[in-house]
């Protein structure tokens, strides 16, 4: 074998792509040639993208917006005990608000942003519910929020001032603690105990 291999090496260049050949022929063997053969489960890009593709078509005829959340976030920085927004909305009493949630109820598509306060003894609510493009009434529940809620009383009026609870960076999301605990709340809301 050593005279072979060493008669090959003088051959011209020519002459090397066949000993490439020969040696490749003879010293190479197929995987298959020592291990039996068995189907990938792996599938090929083609039907990963094929199958994104269908169920892309699929959730938007369907509607689908499962795991998605509205949420107001910082676009600057918020210092701790800073005015961040105001939650905004029509200033009711009471029974009122007891009225109009039973209405809410009754339709699915409506939300319902009640605001239940209480400030120098009496009871007050603000009923954001309707479309404002105030944010105060899109930001979301948190247990840990970043933000608390002060009443605050201007020109005789009672307001809802969201504050920053801790420094507050940009681009951080805007939570606060809804605060209702209650047994029927948490039936409907589960997310509130979160």
């Amino acid at each position: 074998m050593y005279k072979m291999v060493k008669a090959l090496f003088k051959q011209k260049r020519q002459g090397r792509c066949a000993f490439r050949q020969k040696t490749s022929e003879s010293l190479n063997h197929k995987v298959t040639d020592y291990f039996s053969v068995r189907k990938s489960i792996r599938r090929t890009k083609g039907e990963v993208l094929e199958e994104r593709k269908r169920l892309l078509e699929y959730a938007l005829k369907k509607g689908i917006e499962d795991g998605l959340e509205v949420g107001v976030f910082a676009t600057k920085h918020f210092q701790k005990g800073e005015f961040v927004v105001e939650y905004s909305g029509e200033l009711i009493d009471v029974n009122e608000a007891y009225r109009r949630e039973e209405v809410y109820e009754q339709d699915e598509t409506t939300g319902c942003y009640m605001y239940y306060f209480k400030y120098n003894e009496q009871q007050y609510c603000i009923d954001a519910t309707a479309e404002s493009g105030k944010f105060g009434r899109l930001v979301n529940h948190s247990r840990n929020g970043n933000l608390l809620t002060k009443a605050v009383m201007v020109d005789g009026v009672p307001r809802l001032a969201l504050i920053a609870k801790v420094d507050i960076k940009r681009d951080q999301e805007l939570l606060y603690d809804y605060g209702d605990r209650s047994k029927e709340s948490l039936v409907h809301h589960p997310w509130l105990a979160s």
